[in-house]
């Protein structure tokens, strides 16, 4: 890359580290009419799109960077860099494990995350399968595929794969809250509480915590006034779909 293109990436990295993202798309698509070809470019597009809640638009440019990333070494960051549970996509992107010739996990993992949110799970799957077999024992690319397969009814399975990701992590705390949300789900409402409470615990400000232990106390008020709880197809589906 050019020395410009360089520092112009790294001006929109900037944005994106401080929430930003809408003017980093601006700038991302104004650079992608003249290098339509660069990885980099198109990579931080389709996670910028991701972080804003527009995971349908994020799956076109992750696919294509899937495909076209460089054959050589990536810069990376310092092997053995946790992330923090306060995280952003973008924040995430650079503190996990390094990127390697052997293929850009975070491209697959953050590609899965969005065929995740447009329910596509199958898809979703395929590619946080590669994730993980790219940068195996990663706590949070564990969790999602847990929670991934969970929502594709396959609950032992992603329940076992959620507690896998404990095992690598036992701080995560989304991990926690995707366990109990699954058994929320399931209506099994003494679980979920287990869980969500532990969740709680670790990160009581996560927005997405407070939103499931929310629906819990819903859904206990609710089958104590009514001795029954909603089918899961009743739920918001919003909700159901809330983990990145």
């Amino acid at each position: 890359m050019t020395e410009q293109l360089t520092h112009q990436i790294h001006e929109i990295e900037i944005l994106m580290n401080i929430g930003e993202f809408e003017e980093a798309i601006s700038q991302l698509l104004v650079l992608m009419n003249d290098y339509p070809d660069n990885y980099y470019v198109t990579s931080l597009l389709g996670e910028c799109y991701l972080s804003i809640g527009e995971p349908e638009k994020a799956i076109k440019p992750l696919e294509w960077a899937t495909k076209n990333y460089p054959k050589r070494k990536l810069n990376s960051l310092k092997k053995g860099s946790r992330p923090s549970e306060k995280h952003t996509i973008s924040v995430l992107k650079r503190m996990l494990s390094s990127r390697e010739n052997k293929g850009v996990w975070v491209d697959h993992y953050l590609l899965g995350c969005a065929l995740g949110r447009c329910m596509e799970f199958k898809r979703a799957i395929v590619h946080l399968n590669k994730a993980n077999t790219m940068s195996p024992n990663n706590s949070e690319i564990v969790r999602n595929l847990g929670w991934i397969q969970c929502m594709n009814e396959n609950e032992r399975t992603g329940r076992a794969l959620l507690m896998r990701a404990l095992s690598i992590d036992p701080q995560n705390a989304l991990a926690h809250n995707d366990l109990g949300a699954s058994y929320l789900f399931a209506g099994d409402l003494d679980q979920a509480k287990k869980w969500i409470d532990k969740a709680l615990a670790l990160d009581p400000d996560d927005p997405f915590i407070v939103d499931t232990s929310d629906k819990l106390e819903e859904l206990r008020a609710y089958k104590k006034l009514f001795g029954e709880i909603p089918v899961p197809g009743e739920m918001d589906g919003h909700w159901m779909m809330y983990t990145e």
